[in-house]
């Protein structure tokens, strides 16, 4: 018989590992350069940074399609993992008198195989044109970042933007950013230097984002509207800057985006909250968005915090 068959939460777990690395391996170089000044980053431009690291922008483009080839399988396992087996039925080690056989010792089907078997089996996934088009790319950027010997020509902003867009193919809008907190949530260190710093700062994700692709581009992914007036959230702001450093990013959106709206809600750290609607008393701010601070009896405005 054949032991060990995996089952679609396996390969899944994988898919998350790989989108996870691959992103992350990206990220790294960014926040290695954002560690140095505007000095610094003036002599030396990203696009220097991002030649230098090919090396890593080929591993980050085949852990994407790796990704998307595990995600493919545990699909397919939900109808049976047998479907993944190369192996010719009858040399199947199922007889009586043949050897069991570990199912990570077999060869699996890849590629077209994959691909062809994905879509014929019962799936939560809307199987379109674009959607295997896309799939298409992603295989076809792995072979070159295999097997090609000069410099890579995938862009680092579009690649990431194939992360995100197969975050949101699998698992739905916000689930890249969603995943990427929860992991770093889970890692065994979190919280051993302060927990609440070290969870608000998930926003580097979102800078990091929206440096590489834009706000535009990045609104696809999410179920907020990107587009809308920005706002500091109260939470993320005093958590950042209460004793290690000064939160210049804004990911608070008004819920819904519109000019009578009285509630909140942060991207960032998942929180919804109400505001008051006063101009703020800052001659130089015209921000109508006030947060009551009850604690010390006063207003803060969201737009420029005075």
């Amino acid at each position: 018989m054949i032991t060990n068959l995996p089952t679609a939460k396996d390969f899944e777990e994988v898919t998350f590992q790989c989108l996870t690395q691959a992103f992350n391996l990206l990220f790294k170089v960014y926040q290695d350069y954002q560690d140095y000044d505007e000095t610094v980053q003036e002599d030396v431009e990203m696009s220097k940074i991002w030649e230098h690291n090919d090396g890593t922008i080929r591993t980050s483009v085949i852990l994407l399609h790796q990704a998307v080839e595990t995600f493919m399988k545990s699909v397919i396992c939900k109808t049976s993992p047998l479907l993944l087996i190369e192996k010719n039925r009858a040399d199947w080690p199922t007889l009586p008198k043949k050897s069991d056989k570990d199912f990570d010792s077999l060869y699996t089907i890849s590629g077209e195989s994959l691909l062809a078997t994905f879509c014929a089996v019962e799936s939560s996934i809307e199987i379109k044109d674009e959607l295997i088009i896309f799939i298409e790319k992603i295989r076809q950027n792995r072979n070159k970042a295999i097997h090609g010997a000069s410099k890579i020509s995938i862009k680092p902003n579009d690649l990431l933007e194939d992360i995100l867009k197969t975050f949101t193919y699998f698992f739905g809008k916000d689930s890249w950013f969603l995943h990427l907190s929860n992991f770093n949530f889970k890692n065994p260190l979190f919280g051993y230097f302060d927990w609440d710093f070290e969870d608000a700062m998930s926003y580097e994700f979102l800078d990091f984002a929206e440096f590489m692709i834009g706000k535009k581009r990045l609104n696809k992914f999410h179920s907020v509207d990107l587009n809308g007036r920005r706002f500091f959230c109260k939470i993320c702001k005093d958590t950042i800057d209460a004793e290690y450093g000064y939160l210049e990013s804004k990911w608070a959106f008004l819920k819904p985006n519109k000019p009578t709206s009285e509630n909140l809600y942060c991207v960032n750290c998942n929180a919804e909250f109400n505001i008051i609607r006063e101009p703020c008393s800052n001659k130089g701010c015209k921000g109508n968005v006030l947060y009551r601070d009850n604690d010390n009896e006063e207003n803060v405005c969201l737009t420029c915090y005075e």
